[in-house]
């Protein structure tokens, strides 16, 4: 039974553009058709299943070194590895995930410092201003008193001042 790319790839669930990349870059052998198309028999879905399988997620091939990899582009390594290879391959995908964590947790601590940077400069902000309407509020309001006029002063009783001079007082 042989299967062409789209429907290879609806089995598999993956993009038929990651199934022909595969087929180009690891030489997995398939043939085409009268029409130029991949056709894949039952050894290539295997191979494309077994690929699959040992790549985390579609794209990270290219980071680590897959069973069907190989020096020499007519051969193909067989889909089984020894336990310390698969170990070893299980400890890079570890560390570049654990390297990735600390990535993205340094990027969101960044991210934290500049948000709080932010925020600290707008309360500095803020407290200056309210320093300044409380200095407004404390100083008193001085007025200046011009120099009174002669019609402000009050009009003293003329009388008092006569009877005073009469009596001698």
């Amino acid at each position: 039974m042989e299967l062409k790319t789209h429907e290879v790839a609806k089995e598999l669930g993956m993009a038929p553009r990651t199934i022909r990349k595969w087929v180009q870059k690891y030489k997995i052998p398939c043939s085409k058709n009268d029409y130029g198309h991949y056709v894949y028999d039952q050894k290539a879905i295997s191979l494309l299943e077994t690929l699959k399988a040992n790549s985390e997620v579609a794209g990270t091939l290219d980071d680590y070194e897959t069973p069907l990899q190989s020096t020499e582009p007519s051969t193909i390594n067989p889909p089984f590895e020894p336990k310390e290879q698969k170990m070893d391959l299980l400890y890079d995908r570890i560390n570049r995930v654990e390297r990735l964590l600390d990535q993205k947790a340094d990027e969101v601590v960044s991210y934290q410092l500049l948000q709080q940077r932010k925020e600290i400069e707008e309360l500095t902000k803020r407290i200056g201003e309210l320093e300044e309407y409380i200095h407004t509020l404390q100083t008193p309001n001085v007025k200046k008193y011009e120099p009174p006029l002669i019609f402000d002063q009050p009009i003293k009783n003329k009388r008092r001042g006569m009877f005073r001079s009469i009596f001698g007082l």
